[in-house]
């Protein structure tokens, strides 16, 4: 059948290319017109399961938390952080068409209203105390509009025989930071509540803005508008306080739009990569022009037919599967340079005619076992419930049958109507290499071999990363900000939820709950109030009563001139003079004082306009304090009715239900914790659900997939080279270079800190359906010659190290991903070719020179 085949391409030459030509440009349009990226990546894995239908239940009830945007502002000044955070919602409200639901949980009326009672009881008493502190200053204030009480308040504190009073030095520090502001034209007011309640400036607070929007499942980037219009909201957002901030985004969302996008920039750039290296490595290894030619021209239409079949096929690529775009790069010229090399041989004996057909009926057996055997490799996830990966079988399956076909067609028809290549140049390392295979071949077996027992006991080791997260970028502003609200314990994204029917059910498993040892915090809607209220509340109306002179103080309503205001700064300036001598000046008041008298000689200096701002820094915002404060301490205690409706709705849903909320108490990523956790509540709920149930369920697929198709790989492939090479002894020997690889890249993984995860599960059964066909070539070829002194000398070794150094810079290119699990694939697969071009190429041939016999005529004959 090659025969005819070769003969007849060989004799139409022309016409075979033509028609390769128009199915290609007709395959190129097919596949750019029906490209699509499936961008949902919980569709990656089968959804009819048990977990899943009870995630499907949560969702269904409590929608509001799928597909969520996190806005996190973070920072060192709380109350700042707080109006930033009103503001900036505001602003993201207005874009309505896009956003949905815009909710800031930590951030408005109600919480602003009802802070103070929402304290703990230790740090509500502190602030009270400050607040007994501040009472001088505040009724100084309330009775002037402008900064006469506060100027003389000063002058007579520190000219006073009496202790300095406590919270002197936050007012100093307030009023030289509003000096700095007015004389620099800045209009940003004084955030008087982080003044008077200092916090250590190194502790960070956080507040979330929960997005939800409209999304567009049809496109390419479904959540691109959502995330460019949330992104322009962010950069046209101005507010006094926007310099205090951080803003940046988290979520659901995020991560996936950023994977997705992260997943198609990483084949760009790996297939410009991998395109740029096999033309080195062709160049460095051929020195053929038409070889070379030849060979690109085959994988270009390849890669084109296998796009168009894709399309076909399947339909839709995913973050997985595009990859294989990148990995067709350097396994579709694999059979072309076999073909090409082969044919280079042949043509030291033969016509150009009859070494085209030699090289067919020789070498296309081989060449169209290997297409078969590397699709097996891919195939074998079609049967199993990762659809991601059985996605990329189909489409990688089919690519590898293209490779096959377009190879025994497009080269011999190419090199038909071309002049005949140069000569082969020898390998570089062909005697090396052929020393010490054929001068100590036992040596060699018998050193594998012990090698490979003791990449056995390290290899057991390895470990599958559960975590869909391990897909993303870590250093992507999406994943860095969720892993700090992790640490801080702001976000805890590994907690269970479950929903109740009732609130008696979610009263009795919350005691049941907190029984177990796995389990630190059980939250109902109850635990959404604050507690201890009637405590609070005698404490809020202490400090009502001790306050009720700035409340409630008849105003001095004498206007301050600018020449009498200049007045109170000069006598301020020499009573801080008078003052320096103190004995009860702190270390940090001293300077303070000084940088205070330094900017009032300056204000002094300068034009009435700049005073004017300086009062207006200080005055409104203070003012404003003063009107909070006598709401916040007027606040009643709270029943859930109380809350706002977004609050509410986000714990019992319209029918009833109740959502509770479960935290563990020790750190969850590490698989056994997870489990040990997630079974623990699962044992009195099956209802629960979360990210430990969805990654175990979702990880019990795919290791059960890489499982599955690892069997069918090794089985398939196994009993394909027994028919193939009809010989039991031959087929295990091709296995060993496969074993060993399969255990020296488990090993890098545990060495490297490198885990199994949902992508790089395809890389173990592709060792064993892509490197089989180094071994298939081996023995072939062993069999055709006399020994293996001539089998390193012939074209077959330099073929299989040429074309696993093309494979090998695709693989190389995919490690430069910044998608973790294209990035892993990469890295994996250049470990394990790397592995397999030594072992094929040095310790096979010495294995069969131990443990078989060449079978072909010039071993006869020798």
């Amino acid at each position: 059948m090659l025969v005819a085949w070769m003969t007849f391409v060989t004799h139409r030459a022309g016409l075979v290319l033509g028609i390769i030509g128009l199915i290609t440009v007709g395959a190129a349009w097919y596949a750019v017109d029906r490209f699509s990226m499936n961008s949902d990546t919980s569709r990656l894995i089968r959804q009819d399961t048990p977990w899943k239908a009870v995630h499907t239940d949560f969702i269904t009830t409590f929608p509001q938390y799928d597909q969520n945007t996190l806005v996190v502002i973070s920072g060192s000044r709380p109350h700042a952080l707080s109006a930033v955070t009103r503001a900036l919602a505001a602003e993201i409200r207005l874009r309505e068409e896009t956003f949905s639901m815009v909710l800031a949980p930590t951030a408005n009326e109600f919480v602003d209203q009802n802070s103070l009672l929402y304290l703990n009881q230790e740090t509500l008493n502190d602030t009270v105390s400050k607040l007994a502190d501040a009472q001088p200053f505040l009724t100084a204030v309330a009775k002037h509009d402008n900064l006469r009480g506060i100027l003389m308040l000063l002058s007579d504190a520190l000219t006073t025989d009496e202790q300095l009073p406590a919270g002197l030095q936050q007012i100093t520090d307030a009023l030289d930071l509003a000096a700095s502001g007015a004389l620099e034209g800045s209009e940003q007011p004084i955030s008087w509540r982080d003044e008077l309640f200092k916090v250590n400036a190194d502790e960070i607070f956080y507040h979330l803005i929960l997005v939800k929007g409209r999304q567009e499942f049809g496109e390419d980037l479904p959540n691109g508008l959502l995330i460019s219009e949330l992104q322009a909201a962010i950069s046209a957002f101005e507010h006094p306080f926007k310099k205090e901030a951080t803003i940046r985004v988290s979520g659901q969302v995020p991560l996936e739009h950023g994977e997705i996008v992260s997943a198609m920039n990483s084949a760009q750039v790996a297939g410009s990569l991998a395109m740029v290296l096999l033309i080195i490595v062709l160049v460095w290894g051929v020195r053929s022009l038409r070889i070379i030619a030849a060979t690109y021209l085959t994988m270009t239409c390849g890669l084109i037919w296998t796009a168009a079949f894709a399309m076909m096929a399947v339909g839709q690529y995913n973050t997985i599967s595009i990859i294989f775009l990148v990995m067709f790069i350097g396994l579709g010229v694999d059979f072309a340079i076999h073909l090409c090399l082969k044919y280079q041989e042949s043509l030291n004996r033969l016509s150009k005619e009859d070494a085209l057909i030699e090289t067919g009926a020789q070498l296309g057996p081989a060449i169209m076992l290997c297409g078969v055997t590397s699709a097996i490799g891919f195939l074998a996830f079609v049967p199993t419930d990762y659809i991601g990966l059985a996605e990329m079988g189909i489409i990688s399956g089919g690519g590898m049958i293209i490779a096959v076909g377009l190879s025994l067609t497009l080269i011999p028809a190419f090199f038909a109507i071309v002049k005949p290549p140069k000569p082969p140049a020898q390998l570089a390392f062909a005697g090396s290499m052929a020393a010490v295979v054929a001068k100590r071949p036992r040596q060699t077996a018998w050193f594998t071999l012990l090698v490979a027992c003791m990449l056995a006991a390290i290899a057991t080791q390895a470990r599958f990363d559960y975590s869909t997260l391990s897909l993303k970028d870590p250093e992507s502003e999406a994943m860095m900000t969720l892993k700090e609200l992790h640490e801080a314990d702001i976000v805890t994204d590994y907690a269970l939820t479950i929903v109740a029917d009732n609130r008696a059910m979610a009263s009795g498993l919350k005691k049941q709950l907190l029984m177990l040892d796995v389990v630190s915090d059980v939250k109902t809607p109850e635990d959404y109030l604050p507690d201890n209220q009637k405590e609070k509340r005698f404490i809020l109306d202490d400090a009502g009563f001790l306050l009720d002179s700035v409340f409630y103080l008849e105003k001095d309503t004498t206007k301050l001139t600018d020449e009498d205001l200049v007045g109170l700064m000069s006598q301020l300036s020499s009573d801080i003079t008078s003052s320096l001598e103190r004995e009860d000046l702190t270390p940090e008041l001293l300077p303070a004082l000084h940088n205070l008298k330094r900017m009032l000689s300056e204000l002094q200096a300068a034009d009435p306009s700049t005073r004017k701002l300086f009062t207006q820094l200080i005055i409104p915002p203070l003012q404003q304090e003063i009107d909070w404060l006598q709401n916040a301490l007027s606040a009643e205690p709270l029943d859930f009715s109380d809350l706002p409706q977004q609050m509410r709705d986000r714990v019992i849903a319209s029918n009833d239900r109740i959502l509770i909320s479960v935290t563990p108490s020790e750190d969850v990523v590490p698989v056994e914790a997870m489990r040990r956790f997630t079974e623990a509540v699962l044992a009195i709920t099956p209802k629960a659900t979360g990210r430990p149930v969805l990654d175990l369920g979702i990880g019990e697929i795919v290791t059960t997939a890489f499982a599955t198709a690892l069997s069918i790989a090794v089985l398939s492939i196994f009993i394909i080279l027994l028919m193939t090479l009809r010989s039991v002894t031959d087929a295990i020997l091709v296995f060993i270079p496969l074993i060993m690889t399969a255990m020296l890249t488990l090993t890098v993984s545990v060495v490297a800190g490198l885990p199994l995860n949902m992508a790089n599960v395809v890389v173990i059964p592709l060792i064993f359906g892509l490197g089989v066909d180094n071994g298939i070539h081996i023995v072939k070829r062993y069999h055709q010659v006399a020994n293996v002194a001539e089998l390193v000398r012939s074209s077959t070794p330099r073929a299989v190290f040429l074309s696993n150094l093309t494979t090998l810079g695709t693989f190389c290119a995919l490690s430069f991903s910044t998608h973790q699990g294209i990035y892993s694939i990469g890295v994996l697969l250049t470990i394990a070719l790397l592995s397999l071009m030594i072992l094929t190429l040095i310790s096979l041939p010495a294995l069969l020179a131990t443990f078989s016999r060449p079978t072909g005529y010039n071993a006869t004959n020798s």
